[in-house]
């Protein structure tokens, strides 16, 4: 460790010694107006090239290298929720509906499937990383430029519309550890012919899986104790058969072929299920990504089109062959019935297949896709018209397997397997060995659904500079949203008026969802004013009116910004912004795995249903920034401070947080043993929010002359604050939010948010020697306390309750080779060169790292290469 800060140290020290040239200016389009002034708004831009050097596989991982972005939905948690395939990216900390993602500074819609948060988000998967421009990332409110969701920020995708010529792309990354490759191919042709021109491309990626029981310990803390045990209800004697032996009353029984089965001994009575180890850290995947645009110019007017489309197959996606066998915890097994072999009743710790199994995937198929015209003319000399119409669609076909429950209680009793005449055939709970193939595979169903989000938007901007002095934009916005979700005919689920289950699907555990089918429409009207005055001081006034039906909202911006010298610039903005709820949020309900920790320290795996809350409120927030831009000749200093003051935040209960609060409340179903089976969540307006910190950004160029030129860069980013309400039920009163509590440097576990590391530090420096490029990036995130309880066998194997701290290097190598015809990119990479583990947190029985902050897979080998002709 002393080596590696040693090594940042001499970075930053030779960085201040041999500053030479200018630092290289950038362009920003954070605005609806034309060639605005730069400056005006904390923006990082990522080029194609920054791009290609964080060696990554996917839009959604440049999230590990934006000191911005904490909480993003980078990776899948297999364990938990259904949205495995899909990526998000999240500023600040805030939910993931927080960050408004745009494509060319068009809406895309929400997808129909939430996180297992229950957060909405713009699944990032849709962009061809072929296609990629820029990305541009406002690190501050903009709802009066976007409309709802920009309260936290904005990732606009800008994509190639004016390319000409032939680029293919190919890369292999492999761990080195373990045989995970992540291998890409991507295609872009552009050309023109008189007053047309088009840009055809095509991306794909194909992952292939990496299993948790590759890597050491991650999933030690992922087992139930519900694989395969009996408990006896009197003293009974067996003088045969694998269960033969003298037992007392009340005694707890585990399979004696427990180990043999592939089971584990938790306890001398209990024959526990290790399922960690059969669930993925990355999934088989396939994706194929489509990319048209096309444009015309004409004498008076501009014509544009823009097509995205995706496709994701999560191929495998392994299960457990059953869930726990939940409601027969409270009932008694007869004597013969089942294939008890005993005299006695007895009761059932288990689960209908259990390890001895293989187990099922969970496949998705998740299409998406982006279309866009635009027209662009001018009304006379100086104004101009853009109309705009986007339509986008993303749709999820779930697959998720389970135990069709009336054909399993069916079969304990007797079945014919639905075979007028048949032989009756009984499942043996007992001894696996007596159900047959057939019989396995006719109790065995799954859940099934479809999840349809799309979006109609239509936009007209009228842009002048008539006014002397003044640059003007103003114009209106019409949306149409929709969500469809349908579920097959023994997945579809009833909740009472309270929220709670009344019918589940008729599947052993996971009970299902409803139907949904609704719309709404919205509709916005926007404008914006630039005026540049005396000394050198620009104002820039935004405003947004925006009518969603029962509710409506107007959020005004006010932006300035001073050149002080020619060393300083200072500025400041200060707006309102508010996020709608999504539509999944306010009408769709379902069931999800969840883990939780009891009152009495066990840990099970129950259902979490999350039912859809139509009253839900926008949220609102007041959002500050005050950034002071240094520049001396060759470098670039930035500060932002920013704060948002976030209202009726909206957030999915926490199902840890309710039943710390109460363990018998109107929400926790148990049943007559007291034993919990399952947990109702809704959506809920938060009463307050309070977040702040501060960004650093510094930028510079090393001109070595013969010996070429380093650039070098430094982006930290620190939460200072994110206070929340405490919602914990004190003496029997009811829930108070006097005391709010700071998040920062917590996992909150047991909170309606995510782990938030205080600072996250990243340190970019490139070498361009001749045709050589070098590159090596830093990347620091801060420790964080976990307050979770350890148990007995937490503390014995060593775990903590602090998370520690986080610093990777990355390092590449790459030769610009000219050929006949163009050129050829060749790029060697190592990412995570010292191989560094992610550290370890105690959260069971669920994985043992944060799949919000840290990446498991230790050091990945990558080769790049890229011909341009």
């Amino acid at each position: 460790m002393k080596i590696k800060i040693g090594l940042i140290f001499l970075i930053l020290i030779s960085s201040f010694t041999y500053l030479y040239a200018e630092v290289e200016e950038l362009v920003v389009t954070g605005t609806l107006l034309e060639n605005t002034e730069q400056d005006s708004s904390p923006v990082d831009i990522i080029t194609d090239e920054d791009y290609k050097n964080f060696n990554i596989s996917n839009i959604a991982e440049i999230s590990k290298y934006l000191s911005s972005s904490s909480g993003s939905h980078f990776q899948s948690n297999t364990l938990d929720g259904v949205d495995q395939g899909m990526n998000a990216i999240t500023l600040r900390g805030l939910d993931q509906a927080s960050t408004l993602l745009l494509i060319n500074s068009k809406r895309q819609t929400f997808a129909g499937t939430p996180s297992n948060e229950g957060e909405g988000y713009i699944d990032a998967n849709i962009i061809p990383e072929i296609a990629l421009k820029r990305i541009e990332v406002l690190k501050e409110g903009a709802t009066s430029l976007y409309g709802s969701d920009a309260v936290a920020g904005v990732i606009n995708i800008i994509t190639h519309k004016n390319f000409s010529g032939l680029k293919v792309q190919a890369g292999h990354r492999k761990t080195s550890n373990y045989n995970q490759t992540d291998s890409s191919l991507g295609l872009l042709f552009g050309s023109s012919y008189k007053k047309t021109s088009y840009v055809l491309g095509i991306n794909l990626l194909k992952r292939t899986p990496l299993s948790a029981v590759e890597i050491p310990r991650i999933a030690e803390l992922a087992i139930s104790g519900l694989g395969r045990s009996f408990k006896v209800s009197d003293a009974v004697s067996l003088p045969a058969g694998i269960w033969a032996g003298d037992y007392s009353k009340n005694q707890k029984i585990p399979d004696p072929n427990c180990i043999n089965n592939g089971g584990v001994l938790t306890n001398s009575t209990t024959c526990g299920f290790a399922y960690g180890n059969r669930f993925n850290i990355v999934n088989d995947e396939n994706q194929m990504k489509f990319y048209i645009n096309l444009a015309y110019q004409a004498d008076s007017f501009d014509y544009g089109i823009n097509f995205i489309s995706s496709n994701t197959n999560v191929n495998d996606n392994p299960q457990s062959p059953s869930y726990p066998a939940l409601p027969f915890l409270s009932r008694m097994i007869q004597p013969g019935e089942g294939g008890n072999p005993f005299d006695v009743a007895v009761k059932w710790f288990g689960r209908p297949l259990g390890s001895d199994y293989a187990s099922p995937n969970s496949p998705k198929d998740i299409d998406q896709y982006h279309f866009s015209q635009t027209i662009n003319t001018s009304i006379g000399k100086d104004i101009g018209l853009e109309v705009s119409y986007t339509l986008s669609e993303h749709s999820n076909k779930h697959l998720r397997p389970d135990i069709i429950d009336s054909r399993f209680l069916d079969s304990i009793n007797g079945t014919d397997m639905g075979i007028s005449g048949g032989e009756i055939v009984f499942w043996n709970l007992f001894d696996s060995s007596q159900n047959s193939e057939a019989l396995i595979n006719y109790v065995r169903g799954s859940e099934k659904s479809i999840k349809k989000a799309n979006l109609e938007s239509l936009d007209l901007i009228l842009r002048s500079n008539a006014w002397s002095g003044y640059s003007v934009a103003y114009g209106v916005q019409l949306n149409k949203e929709a969500l469809n979700v349908s579920y097959d005919e023994i997945s579809r689920a009833e909740f009472d008026t309270n929220g709670k289950i009344i019918k589940t699907a008729d599947l052993f555990f996971l009970g299902g969802g409803i139907d949904v089918s609704k719309s709404r429409n919205k509709y916005a009207s926007f404008f914006e004013i630039e005026k540049d005055f005396i000394n050198n001081f620009g104002v820039r006034i935004a405003g947004r009116y925006e009518d969603f039906g029962n509710d409506s909202s107007f959020d005004p911006k006010l932006s300035v910004k001073y050149i002080a010298s020619d060393n300083l610039t200072i500025r400041a903005s200060k707006s309102s912004s508010f996020s709608m709820p999504s539509m999944a949020q306010m009408f769709a309900s379902d069931i999800n795995l969840g883990s939780v920790r009891d009152f009495n320290g066990t840990s099970p795996f129950v259902r979490q249903a999350q039912i859809g809350n139509p009253s839900l409120k926008p949220a609102t927030s007041i959002n500050n920034n005050l950034g002071f831009i240094f520049n001396k000749e060759n470098q670039r200093l930035r500060v932002d401070f920013w704060d948002i003051d976030y209202e009726n935040r909206i957030e999915v209960q926490s199902a840890q947080a309710m039943l710390i609060s109460n363990p018998n409340g109107l929400s926790i179903t148990r049943n007559t043993e007291g034993d919990l089976i399952g947990i109702t969540t809704t959506y809920f307006n938060e009463a307050n929010t309070e977040v702040s910190g501060v960004d650093l950004s510094y930028e510079a160029l090393m001109n070595l002359e013969k010996n070429g030129v380093i650039s070098f860069a430094i982006k930290g980013t620190s939460i200072n604050k994110f206070l929340t309400p405490n919602n914990k039920v004190n003496d029997g009163e009811e829930e108070h939010h006097n005391k709010m509590i700071n998040r920062v440097g917590k996992y909150n576990y047991d909170a309606n948010t995510h782990s938030l590391p205080k600072k996250r530090i990243n340190i970019f420096i490139n070498w361009d020697y001749l045709n050589y490029d070098i590159g090596l990036n830093v990347r620091h995130i801060d420790g964080y306390k976990n307050s979770r309880p350890i148990s007995g066998l937490g503390l014995e194997y060593g775990y903590k309750n602090k998370v520690e701290s986080f610093l990777v290097f990355d390092l590449s190598a790459g030769k610009l080779i000219s050929t006949k015809n163009g050129t050829m990119d060749i790029k060697f990479s190592i990412t995570n060169i010292f191989d560094e583990s992610a550290p370890r947190l105690y959260d069971a029985p669920d994985f043992s790292f944060d799949t919000r902050v840290h990446d498991p897979r230790g050091r990945i080998i990558g080769l790049f290469l890229e011909y341009k002709h």
